[in-house]
This record gives C-alpha cells, structure tokens and sequence, in this order.
C-alpha cells in the first residue's frame, strides 16, 4: 500500500491531485499533501481527541464553524493552502468555492465485522453509497477531500466500487472525490477497532464556467442545507438508544439493503396499477399498510435495545459489578 501512495504521489506530479478521470464516476485522487503541512494534520488529531466525548463511539465530529480558534486556525492553513488550486483540473475559466459550512472533523471508529451488525444512521458512511443522489448542477462538480491526521491505520479502507481502488488512510494522505458520481464505501479488514480523525473540506467548482461567483454561492447553499440536514438524522440515528434513533437509524439504513429495491418497485407498481385503476382508498390503504410496517420496524428495534440493556444491568448486578 505504501508503493501505491508513492506511485501515485509520482502520478501527481504530471496529472495534478486527480489520478482517475470518468464521466459517470467522477474524479478521483488519492496522494499526499505537501510536507509543510504534515506537522499541522498531527498537532489537529492530538488536540481534537480531547473533544471527543466518547471514543468508542462509532463516528463522532465537530463542524468546522464550531471548532475552538486554535483548531480553526490549523484547520485554515490546510484548507486554504495553494495545493487545492490544481482542483480546477487545467479547465479554462474555471471558479471554485470552499464550502466551509460543511467542512469538519471527523472521528471514525467501525467495530469489526460491522457489516453483519445494524449499522442504523452510520450505514450512509459505511456501505457502499454516493454522498448526494439529489441533483446534477450544469457545469459544477462537487468535491470533498479527506485527509488523514492519525496513524497506525492498517485495516480500515476507503474503497470505490466503480474503480476496484481503496487506500487506508493515514497521516499527511488525502482523497480527493466527486460528492455526487463516486460510489464509496468504508472496508474493515482486520478484528481490532482502528479509531480515525480526519479533516473533511468540500469545495464547488465550476469548469469551464460561463457563470459569475453568485452560482456558486447559490449551489454551495444547497449542498450546505442538504447536508446538515441528513448529518443531523444520521448522527441521530447512529448508536440509537432513543425511539427517535432508531427511527432515523431504521430511515437510513433499510434503504441500503440489497433487496430494498425490490421491494421499492413492487410498491411503485402496484400504487402505479391502483391508481391507474382509479382505486384510490386502495392505493391509501397500501401507502399506510408500509408506513405502519415501517413504525412497527422501529418499535421492534427499539423494543429489543430495551430488554437487551435491561438483561446486561441484571447479569451485571447478579454479578455484584452493578454499581
């Protein structure tokens, strides 16, 4: 793996930060970030660790607009470094934006195995997925760029499924991706928890772009509002122990099930037919047959948390560890 970073740091040089270019999967870039700014990435992972309330949480982070000034101004100097100039890709009247409202911190810590586990709101980051599925803006790619702070990282991939390429992320690496075309998704190889802190920058860029700074702006408020928006669900229904945990944990990850699609064009159809029909009452009947299967999912998820947890503080206190 380290050959394939120093290949691709050597790939650099002549291709810039992307190394894999395609229409439907969008640009990909894996490689290092200049070596002024490596002692930077190790002093924002030491810092950062004592904001984290909880290290074995499964992921955990802190938006760049809510870090302390001294993290801030770390933070600033990778971000608004020259390096990320090359993003514009060599295309003629090219204008790009740092989405700051969306960059952040980010602390990554998957059990093993944890793709036998419910994986609730961290399935959005875990299994394979596209960041934003919503829309396609003319002229504009989206980018976010993660960079590694921590060591020690043998084990745990980012992997695009489209391309057959992952690396295991490390301090002073970057990854460089389209947030709406690549396919991505979190591979863990080993049996240890591998914990993580990264720096996640987003960037909007228009090629070849015949529009002023004021599209930019209004596609960056997009990105912006749908991303706090399923950042908050997510986080929320990630390591649920609430009803409402679990019922945006349930909302984000049945729909990454592989049969899940099936499932979605057997209801499309058949609300399609009854419609077609003009059998509305029926085509009701079925829209809140699926709402209540899906409350009853939630009930059940939450119901068996429930006696779980209840059985672990009575073997605890059988045990006299109760405190």
């Amino acid at each position: 793996m380290k050959l394939f970073v120093c290949l691709l740091s050597f790939f650099q040089i002549t291709s810039g930060i992307f190394q894999f270019r395609n229409n439907k999967w969008g640009k990909i870039g894996i490689g290092k970030i200049p070596s002024e700014l490596m002692n930077i990435t190790d002093n924002v992972s030491k810092d950062y660790i004592e904001y984290i309330p909880n290290i074995n949480a499964t992921t955990y982070h802190t938006y760049y607009t809510e870090l302390p000034q001294h993290l801030k101004n770390k933070f600033d100097t990778i971000q608004y470094d020259s390096f990320w100039e090359d993003v514009c890709d060599k295309s003629t009247k090219c204008i790009y934006k740092n989405v700051i409202e969306m960059n952040e911190i980010y602390y990554s810590n998957p059990s093993p195995n944890f793709e036998k586990k419910n994986l609730y709101g961290a399935a959005a980051n875990l299994i394979p997925h596209r960041d934003c599925i919503l829309f396609y803006f003319p002229y504009i790619r989206f980018y976010r760029i993660l960079i590694g702070t921590t060591e020690h990282n043998y084990d745990t991939f980012t992997h695009f499924v489209d391309l057959g390429v992952e690396h295991n992320i490390n301090q002073g690496d970057y990854i460089i991706f389209d947030f709406d075309r690549s396919i991505h998704q979190v591979r863990k190889k080993g049996q240890q928890k591998t914990p993580r802190i990264l720096l996640k920058i987003h960037l909007v860029v228009c090629e070849n772009c015949p529009f002023s700074m004021e599209y930019l702006n209004f596609v960056s408020r997009f990105y912006i509002y749908y991303y706090y928006i399923a950042r908050y669900t997510e986080q929320v229904g990630t390591d649920p122990t609430t009803l409402m945990g679990f019922f945006f944990g349930i909302l984000w990850e049945y729909p990454f099930h592989r049969n899940f699609k099936y499932f979605m064009v057997i209801f499309s159809l058949t609300s399609f037919l009854l419609y077609k029909q003009r059998k509305i009452k029926e085509m009701m009947f079925l829209t809140l047959a699926v709402y209540i299967l899906f409350i009853w999912t939630v009930l059940y998820h939450w119901i068996r948390y429930i006696i779980l947890l209840q059985k672990h503080f009575l073997f605890l206190h059988r045990n006299r560890f109760f405190v």
